[in-house]
């Protein structure tokens, strides 16, 4: 008897269980029944990086929120901006994308946008946006609405070996005499009044650059081959070799025109005379730059008619075959040697490398009654800010701010800049990356980036596009003549 109750019993249960199973499928409001919906994200990135980033970013996000993310790749920026205005004709469910600031207002214009803050609640919205840094946050912001979320930062730095610095510092007084003779001929005069090498290149201003430049490509560099060598144990070193050091991004494509109006800024150019062949900032930078010139003080490959991009300065700095050049965050990274478990090996001799801001501007030309530049400009480099944007067919515009959101918060921040070298656009970590960051290296990456931001940094101008080519051929009149004065040199940027 009573066995047949508990079976009873048993029975009843197992009924009631299945009637709970079938009310709670019936429920919508139970999240993690959802139906799983689809939706696109667009990148610029690699399709390591973009790898990464799913695995170790977007599929949490989407597990949480019971969707299917699926990446659609863009190799620079203009393609992700053509890919933007044909999502805007034909939508795909793209509900983010990745863009960089000089594209915000033709996308605006183009129509391919909506505001990210139509996702956002009101009440949330300016607490968070007040998490990010304020320089990026301004990029956002289009008369009073925010369009976009910052989602990272670049800047370009100074990349050095930290022994060439103190061979410069050590020998440069050996070739005093040859620098003066050289710098005489363009100013009249020589060094400034009281001249000595500073020891750090936070320091530095343009002369500093001239005399360490000099003193590298007349002296033997232990530091550079001889280090990069993977010679067997026990087998001698190569010997150290003279040769340049330095190097820009030359030629004509974009990183040259970069590099190039950077130095007009750092010389105290103005955004309103960029397209002043004779003002002063431009003459001072250009007639340095026909001093490295004439006196062969650029690596030979920059100085090759085709010139160097980013990429090559970068492998020239890997190889150990110059001593400084300018570089942004992920090329320091990729530089040095990542952390993460896949990066690309490093340069050999990795602690060796160190960063500091751009120097800054200095005249050639001497004040006579100071024995010092007439002419003083400052730090600088040209920044960008890269940023999340809302497509404006997005399919759920609360989830793209939730997903721009999620990218962007400090732990995720964290991780991305360690594993890929980006730049952390947060309040947060801008504070805290001296404790935050595990690795000393990337601490001096940051601590650089940050330094220069705040002593000199700012959006490329608006019209640079409609006069690069010009500036170029400016630039390549004054290179090509022999004259190193200022007289010469405003010549040759006039075309007389």
């Amino acid at each position: 008897m009573l066995k047949r109750v508990l079976l009873q019993a048993l029975l009843l249960v197992g009924i009631g269980v299945n009637i709970a199973f079938l009310l709670i499928n019936l429920d919508p409001d139970r999240p993690h029944l959802k139906r799983r919906t689809h939706a696109r994200i667009l990148l610029r990135a690699s399709e390591p990086r973009a790898k990464w980033m799913m695995a170790n970013e977007l599929s949490e996000f989407g597990s949480d929120h019971d969707l299917d993310l699926e990446y659609i790749l863009a190799k620079d920026f203009d393609e992700a901006h053509e890919k933007l205005n044909e999502e805007a004709k034909k939508p795909t469910g793209m509900l983010l994308a990745d863009i960089d600031d000089e594209y915000a207002d033709d996308l605006r214009d183009d129509k391919a946008l909506r505001p990210i803050q139509d996702g956002a609640a009101p009440e949330e919205l300016q607490p968070a946006m007040d998490e990010y840094l304020p320089e990026a946050v301004e990029r956002c912001k289009v008369n009073g609405t925010y369009w976009f979320v910052p989602k990272r930062a670049q800047v370009d730095i100074l990349a050095y070996l930290s022994p060439s610095i103190e061979d410069a510092y050590l020998h440069w007084t050996e070739h005093r005499k040859n620098i003066e003779k050289a710098l005489k001929e363009a100013n009249g005069v020589g060094l400034p009044k009281d001249y000595q090498l500073e020891r750090s290149p936070e320091s530095w201003d343009s002369y500093d650059l001239f005399v360490a430049a000099w003193t590298w490509a007349h002296h033997p560099a232990r530091w550079a081959e001889p280090v990069a060598a993977n010679v067997p144990p026990g087998s001698d070193l190569p010997p150290p070799t003279t040769r340049p050091r330095l190097a820009f991004r030359t030629g004509h494509g974009e990183d040259a025109v970069r590099d190039l109006v950077a130095a007009f800024f750092r010389h105290g150019l103005t955004a309103k005379d960029i397209k002043r062949p004779d003002a002063p900032a431009v003459l001072d930078a250009l007639q340095w730059r026909a001093l490295f010139r004439k006196h062969h003080l650029l690596a030979p490959e920059a100085e090759g008619p085709n010139g160097i991009d980013s990429f090559a300065v970068n492998q020239l700095l890997h190889d150990r075959k110059i001593a400084m050049a300018p570089v942004n965050q992920p090329d320091a990274f990729w530089v040095h040697g990542g952390a993460r478990r896949n990066a690309d090996p490093g340069m050999r001799g990795p602690g060796d490398l160190a960063f500091s801001n751009m120097p800054a501007g200095a005249s050639l030309e001497i004040d006579p009654t100071t024995g010092q530049p007439a002419r003083k400009g400052k730090s600088f480099s040209f920044d960008e800010i890269h940023m999340w944007a809302m497509p404006i067919h997005s399919p759920d515009p609360r989830l793209s701010w939730q997903l721009a959101r999620f990218l962007t918060q400090r732990g995720l921040q964290l991780r991305e800049a360690e594993a890929q070298g980006m730049l952390p656009i947060r309040k947060d970590l801008r504070l805290s990356y001296p404790v935050s960051f595990r690795l000393d290296w990337m601490q001096r990456v940051l601590h650089a980036s940050y330094r220069q931001i705040f002593l000199g940094s700012a959006d490329l101008p608006d019209d640079l596009n409609d006069i690069q080519d010009e500036l170029l051929k400016m630039r390549d009149r004054v290179l090509a003549q022999p004259g190193v004065t200022l007289a010469d040199v405003r010549e040759a940027a006039r075309g007389h």
